[in-house]
């Protein structure tokens, strides 16, 4: 799905009009909590609490990589949006499609090995039984299933939390405090401006941090022309990227999150590249689910996470590796 308009603002007679349907997401959430799975090796979840992308996949594969460079045999574990597939897997880049195991667990299968499945704790114990010494759950944050040692929230800083209302009159997966109340740490992605840091007040350590593109993909697209098409939760974040990193943006088209891309909408996307005489560019996310034939004509770029503080994130690590 977009993400809707009236999940920004308060006043919004949609908004209101849902509000007691909230109350049922809530009850949904409530008689699905189970008693906590306890396992013998260190576990970190990482989420948001706003329904949509706030950063949390690169903020997985940021910390995986610091991990790796540690030698720590870290795993992921992605429930794997919409995919097939009914039992653990590990994923292979080679063989799986994004259908299979879902866009985001072959993004970070690149960098570590990656399982999917519908339950987490089967994932866990495969990864395991399989020399992780570390497991990180992309969006496990919800998940009250598993017992964690380390919870970080991630938050965007200028989507925020929107009018801070819960599914489906707003975009809050759970209720702001009670998410702040169980992470261990708060990461701002962007400036701060919907005062984000203001709300959490003080109750958990929060770092500010950036979205990093490499230079030699800067310096492949600044002052170019370009297309830009996207299926996230927040696409202006993307496009307001790329205005970052000096492109030229002369049209965009914006897709459900998730959005599973057919033969007409690339063919029609790359007709209108060819009139407007530019480049045709998407996420990383999105590049995944373009058919083989047609990915050498489409450009990304990889995003990655850099903090203002890797003190706290490196003090917290040690007490729990």
């Amino acid at each position: 799905m977009k993400t809707p308009l009236f999940w920004d603002k308060k006043k919004s007679i949609f908004s209101i009009i849902l509000i007691p349907f909230s109350f049922i997401w809530l009850l949904g959430s409530f008689i699905k909590k189970k008693k906590a799975i306890k396992f013998n090796i260190p576990i970190i979840k990482i989420g948001n609490v706003v329904a949509g992308g706030a950063g949390k996949t690169p903020t997985v594969l940021s910390l995986t990589q610091k991990l790796i460079n540690s030698k720590v045999n870290v795993h992921i574990i992605c429930r794997g949006y919409k995919s097939s597939a009914k039992k653990s897997i590990q994923v292979n880049t080679k063989i799986h499609t994004y259908k299979e195991v879902g866009d985001e667990a072959l993004i970070c299968a690149a960098i570590a090995p990656t399982w999917v499945g519908k339950i987490r704790s089967e994932s866990i114990k495969c990864a395991i039984d399989n020399g992780a010494n570390l497991v990180i759950l992309d969006d496990g944050l919800q998940d009250e299933s598993i017992f964690s040692n380390l919870n970080i929230i991630v938050f965007n800083g200028y989507q925020g939390i929107g009018n801070g209302r819960i599914i489906p009159a707003g975009p809050m997966r759970e209720n702001l405090n009670k998410a702040i109340n169980k992470s261990h740490l708060a990461l701002i992605i962007d400036e701060d401006k919907k005062n984000i840091s203001q709300q959490i007040n003080k109750t958990i350590p929060i770092i500010q941090s950036n979205l990093i593109i490499e230079d030699k993909y800067i310096n492949n697209f600044k002052n170019k022309e370009v297309i830009a098409f996207c299926g996230i939760g927040y696409p202006e974040k993307f496009y307001k990227s790329l205005n970052k990193i000096g492109c030229k943006v002369l049209y965009t088209k914006s897709f459900p999150d998730h959005y599973h891309y057919s033969e007409q909408d690339i063919k029609k996307l790359l007709k209108k590249s060819q009139e407007l005489n530019s480049l045709l560019i998407t996420t990383e996310k999105d590049h995944v689910k373009i058919m083989e034939n047609y990915k050498s004509r489409i450009y990304y770029f990889p995003i990655k996470i850099e903090l203002n503080n890797f003190k706290i994130l490196d003090d917290l690590l040690l007490s729990i590796i």
